[in-house]
């Protein structure tokens, strides 16, 4: 059966990826093939050691390791902490040459257990392309129920997602 492990992005490498122009210019062209070889050139394709933060609640990013490949198959976390009003939003990007393996759908599922660990999570939001989608299926399989179409700053108008936290 497969599953995922989250490994949180390590500042050093996190810092590395981010001062580099080809990563830089990959991330805003969408293009994705090159950010993931980006990450798989500085950290490699497979992650042999177990590091330390795996699947521990950090409000930033993760790398996405295949538990019984060790592969780096994407990245997904949280847009920030959570709102005063207890909402948190997530994102997750499966890398192209693993696309289509379920991935997607167990980044999200990790995601929103975290978040139901932290007391103030209130509510778990994403967002997608606005039409029916792989993602929407994502979304759907773990739960969350379409709100409707809303415009965010950074991506323009997308479909809305949630579920709510009971406790």
């Amino acid at each position: 059966m497969k599953d995922v492990q989250l490994v949180r992005l390590d500042p050093s490498i996190e810092e590395s990826l981010v001062s580099d122009p080809a990563y830089l210019e990959a991330m805003m062209s969408d293009d994705w093939s090159q950010v993931a070889s980006l990450v798989h050139q500085l950290i490699g394709r497979k992650l042999t050691a177990i590091p330390v933060s795996v699947n521990s609640l950090d409000w930033g990013g993760y790398f996405v390791v295949d538990t019984i490949t060790r592969d780096v198959v994407g990245s997904c976390g949280f847009k920030g902490q959570p709102a005063d009003d207890g909402t948190v939003e997530i994102a997750y990007f499966t890398y192209p040459e693993f696309e289509g393996n379920g991935y997607a759908t167990l980044m999200a599922r990790k995601l929103i257990e975290l978040a139901t660990g932290c007391a103030t999570v209130k509510r778990v939001l994403a967002h997608t392309l606005p039409h029916t989608n792989s993602s929407t299926r994502v979304l759907e399989k773990n739960g969350m129920m379409f709100v409707g179409e809303v415009n965010d700053p950074d991506d323009g108008q997308v479909w809305q997602w949630q579920t709510h936290i009971r406790r």
